[in-house]
């Protein structure tokens, strides 16, 4: 029997987009468990209906030319006789609506599913309501909604029955993931690391969240500075000399900002590390802690937002509460203390994901949701 057809697509950006984000992550997660699950997938379209700008001129622009995607794509199938069997979208958002899906499938007839539909805090005046409103129609039209966070879950109730809401927890394909390779500078990783326990830090340095991020490590740090430890950040962005500012305390040289490296590399340094430390400042969740217990390596983070779905507190690392610079400070202050729970933290990282958080145990819950979909009649939505 034919395998059922499934059409891909993400309203942020594509999962082959070339800027790197956990959004892409998840979506190239989320194909590949789609595929895992034994469905035909494939990518129906680039187009992207994200815009940074709310104003009524955008909004026309972006909805206009996804309404023009659809009718291409929907003349192609036309005349290769074919069609999904059905849509499923990822991230739809206040913005960027899923205007492409909305129109396909009111259009060929075909069931929607949504992966991570969300409501996120911009516009507090209103700006991005009328986006929001579009976002919402998606929601209250697909046949099946899928959560990881508990945020979303409690925002999709507010709109549709419980029955169209379905959680899965967040989850990595480490098929996906890419193999480690040594710093292409050919520098031996431990060498980066000046001694006491190597905590690593890879993130990016962009403003809002990252950096209250980067100034609660320096500032916990800090408080440590008279202990065994070293630290390497890598990653670069507009953040970069803020961030090496704010360790201009560290009279001993003990961190080591190395730039932006290649994801290999990233790994290949993940290996070498004793330890992760992001406090995950208003994190969604965070796919570096997931890639880091893929690795066995254990995180040190704060117990906020989204960062306790993807990091069991005195499993897969320690977290921290409440989440402030004290509290952080005292849970890297005991693993500083206890080599011995950094060891058996890394053993039950990597029990973690294996058992918990891996492509293939999503893909089975992905078939559970979908099959069902797929064989009940699709009511027409006007």
């Amino acid at each position: 029997m034919e395998k059922p057809s499934i059409a891909f697509y993400a309203p942020l950006k594509p999962p082959d987009h070339p800027i790197p984000s956990g959004d892409r992550r998840m979506a190239g997660n989320l194909y590949a468990a789609l595929e895992k699950a034994g469905y035909n997938v494939f990518l129906a379209s680039r187009y992207i209906c994200y815009s940074k700008r709310w104003s009524e001129e955008y909004f026309n622009i972006r909805r206009q030319g996804a309404i023009e995607e659809a009718e291409r794509l929907i003349k192609l199938w036309g005349q290769q006789k074919r069609k999904p069997d059905l849509w499923f979208s990822f991230h739809n958002y206040c913005k960027a609506p899923d205007w492409l899906g909305m129109h396909i499938c009111n259009q060929l007839d075909i069931p929607l599913v949504l992966g991570k539909p969300c409501k996120t805090g911009q516009g507090p005046n209103g700006e991005w309501d009328k986006w929001r409103v579009e976002a919402q129609r998606c929601i209250a039209m697909a046949e099946a909604n899928i959560v990881m966070t508990y945020n979303d879950k409690e925002y999709l109730e507010s709109l549709v029955p419980k029955d169209k809401i379905f959680w899965i927890p967040p989850f990595l394909d480490i098929n996906l993931l890419t193999n480690a390779q040594a710093l292409e500078s050919g520098t031996d990783a431990d060498s980066l690391w000046s001694g006491g326990l190597k905590l690593f830090t890879p993130a990016m340095m962009r403003p809002g969240a990252k950096m209250e991020s980067y100034k609660i490590l320096s500032q916990a740090l800090k408080l440590l500075d008279d202990r065994q430890w070293s630290l390497v950040i890598a990653g670069s962005g507009p953040g970069f000399d803020e961030v090496k500012a704010m360790f201009d305390w560290d009279t001993k040289n003990r961190v080591n900002l190395i730039g932006e490296v290649k994801p290999e590399e990233i790994f290949h340094l993940i290996d070498h590390a004793d330890l992760l430390t992001w406090p995950g400042w208003r994190e969604a969740y965070g796919m570096v802690y997931l890639e880091a217990a893929s690795r066995g390596c254990p995180v040190a983070a704060l117990n906020n937002t989204g960062v306790p779905l993807v990091v069991e507190h005195e499993r897969s690392g320690l977290l921290a509460t409440p989440p402030d610079v004290k509290s952080y400070s005292q849970i890297l202050s005991r693993l500083l203390n206890n080599r011995h729970l950094v060891v058996s933290l890394a053993k039950g990282a990597r029990d973690f994901f294996d058992n918990e958080r891996s492509g293939g145990q999503t893909a089975g819950q992905l078939k559970q949701i979908i099959d069902p979909v797929l064989e009940r009649p699709k009511p027409k939505v006007g």
